[in-house]
């Protein structure tokens, strides 16, 4: 494999260094990896283009994160950063001698892409973007693996002059999309002036030489990072890691620093200031993904955080699913670092979750369909790898050592962006046979009510939630800009809570409130629980939430004793002390969490 072309995804200068010292053959210079790259500054392109002697250098130009569907002024500006890179280059070319160790030359080019609102490639701005990047060369990021049809997305990339695609074959890992990529790698070959295939989407030293055997690439991209010595959560380009990928397709690094990579464990401990002790006690990774942002934790078995670290969701599932691979390898290598051994790791994500199989059967906002996570990442750590849903999971870690421990029949309602619930009877969490138990915030609150985005009408989260409280407060013409906490704050009828002064603020949230209540009548009658959990963004509304929904669910019951209405004792602490102790279940050490103190669980 001594061909292979090895590309690094780096964001500052001592990543673009690390890379053309190892002997590696170009770097995507990118910045904030936390949004999946955006553009870096004139100064930090400018910098690595002096500093930088054998490695190529592919800038990505991107105006932000979220997705890949511009306006004609983010077009201006990608316009301007292309021209203002392709006058570096120029520069760079005439007072530079570039060329790599490997007869390859080091080419200054640029990243991007530019799909339609339908996922298609948006082809008059990608023209618009190939006539300002001039003589650069240009590759079509990850953002073909939103396409509907790939193939046909790199057809038309081809005909419009791309060089290079970046791709992981679709919107899982580039394992998953192997046959795909076979396929492009086979028209790459077909015609002297079709874009090179670029794999990249999970790709790691363990596995690099099956996927490469089994698509025919020779072109690779990974993001070879862990966690930075300085302890802030920040990642940096580990030299080790490196190294450990350069041997994997039978190169050796050229780095002085990394001279023996080929144990595993040297390799995590190579290049950094502290050596790798003897692990000498038990932890677990705890990974709670978001959204919009992926929280990781190393825990150990007393329960205390030994240190955290966040990234940002991806652009797209595939390169999701990368970013959490990457955030556990650093925290296994970081756990290593401070004498800690990995016996387990625990995964909570939104959507509808098949535990057992360690399967998102669904999960929207990740654009994950089916993606059989959990053995995913226990292949790529070679540990016990347990997932759940997240509000669950919360609940699980409430009713351990929250607001409703030593509870058997108990409900947790997270009340964020929307509205979901946890249930617990008789001490077991209640799945469904869908996996989809506890979608409260579908409960039909207000019949022929508004629109949800579910497609049903009246759906309680419509009335309160994060996004519905705000939305209704602006739709029925309150002050313009506010959010749920704002209106909240604006809200009388509650001794010692808001201004008074807003009868829109009190009509919406008497309307959320009501919804509710009807909710949790529901679910009171049904279930039977002892204690309702609030927990979630919303829920730090405090006495102006529980007060009126006491008084709410009980006259809806008014057979019957109400159910204890509570605060959550573990606030966003939920979703990580669960999946903790899923991470020590699945490593055969579920015991240990029986002696977890809540101080220690929560101590910073």
């Amino acid at each position: 494999m001594t061909d292979v072309v090895v590309e690094l995804c780096v964001d500052d200068l001592d990543g673009a260094l690390v890379a053309d010292r190892s002997g590696a053959d170009r770097i995507e210079l990118c910045a904030d990896l936390l949004e999946g790259g955006t553009t870096p500054s004139a100064g930090l392109v400018r910098s690595v283009l002096r500093a930088v002697r054998h490695v190529g250098v592919q800038v990505i130009v991107r105006p932000r994160g979220g997705d890949f569907s511009y306006d004609d002024g983010e077009l201006d500006v990608m316009c301007a950063d292309l021209e203002a890179i392709a006058a570096l280059a120029h520069a760079h070319s005439t007072s530079h001698a570039a060329s790599t160790e490997h007869g390859r030359s080091a080419e200054v080019g640029v990243v991007l892409g530019a799909l339609t609102a339908a996922s298609e490639v948006d082809v008059p701005a990608m023209r618009r973007l190939l006539a300002a990047a001039g003589p650069l060369t240009v590759t079509f990021h990850k953002a073909i693996d939103a396409t509907p049809d790939l193939l046909a997305a790199y057809d038309v990339l081809h005909s419009l002059g791309v060089r290079r695609v970046l791709t992981a074959g679709g919107p899982g890992t580039a394992a998953e999309g192997a046959e795909v990529l076979a396929e492009l790698v086979r028209r790459s070959a077909a015609s002297a002036d079709a874009p090179e295939v670029l794999v990249g989407g999970g790709v790691r030293a363990a596995g690099v030489g099956s996927l490469l055997a089994a698509t025919g690439a020779s072109s690779v991209h990974l993001r070879a990072m862990s966690p930075s010595p300085r302890g802030d959560g920040t990642l940096r380009t580990d030299p080790a890691v490196v190294a450990e990928f350069l041997a994997a397709v039978g190169r050796a690094s050229l780095d002085p620093d990394v001279t023996d990579a080929t144990d595993a464990t040297d390799v995590e401990s190579a290049g950094g200031a502290v050596p790798d002790p003897a692990p000498s006690r038990s932890a677990v990774v705890a990974v709670d993904i978001g959204g919009t942002s992926f929280k990781g934790a190393v825990v150990d078995d007393s329960g205390r955080t030994v240190l955290s670290l966040s990234v940002s969701a991806g652009a797209t599932g595939a390169e999701s699913i990368d970013l959490v691979v990457g955030l556990l390898h650093g925290l296994r290598a970081a756990a290593r670092a401070s004498g800690h051994d990995v016996v387990g790791v625990g995964v909570v994500t939104p959507g509808m979750v098949d535990a057992e199989r360690g399967v998102v059967l669904f999960a929207s906002t990740l654009g994950w369909t089916d993606v059989p996570l959990g053995p995913i990442l226990s292949a790529e750590l070679g540990v016990p790898v347990e997932i759940d849903h997240d509000v669950r999971t919360s609940g699980l870690a409430e009713s351990l050592f929250g607001a409703s421990a030593g509870v058997a029949d108990s409900v947790l309602v997270a009340i964020g962006t929307g509205v979901a619930a946890s249930i617990t009877s008789g001490g077991h969490a209640v799945r469904g046979a869908l996996t989809a138990a506890g979608e409260l915030g579908h409960v039909p609150a207000v019949p022929g009510g508004e629109a949800c985005t579910c497609g049903q009408r009246g759906c309680l989260e419509v009335y309160l939630s994060g996004a519905g409280v705000a939305r209704r407060y602006a739709a029925l013409g309150g002050l313009p800009g506010l959010d749920t906490a704002a209106v909240v704050a604006r809200v009388g009828g509650v001794e010692g809570v808001g201004t008074g002064v807003d009868a829109v603020a009190d009509r919406v949230w008497a309307d959320g409130v009501r919804a509710l209540a009807l909710g949790l009548t529901s679910l009171t009658l049904l279930v039977d629980p002892a204690v309702i959990v609030l927990a979630g963004g919303v829920s730090r509304a405090g006495a102006a939430l529980v007060d009126p929904l006491r008084a709410e669910l009980a006259a809806g019951l008014a057979w019957r004793a109400a159910p204890e209405v509570r605060l959550s004792e573990l606030g966003t602490h939920g979703g990580r002390i669960g999946a903790a102790v899923l991470a020590f279940r699945a490593g055969g050490r579920g015991s240990v969490v029986d002696s977890w103190s809540r101080a220690a669980l929560l101590a910073e």
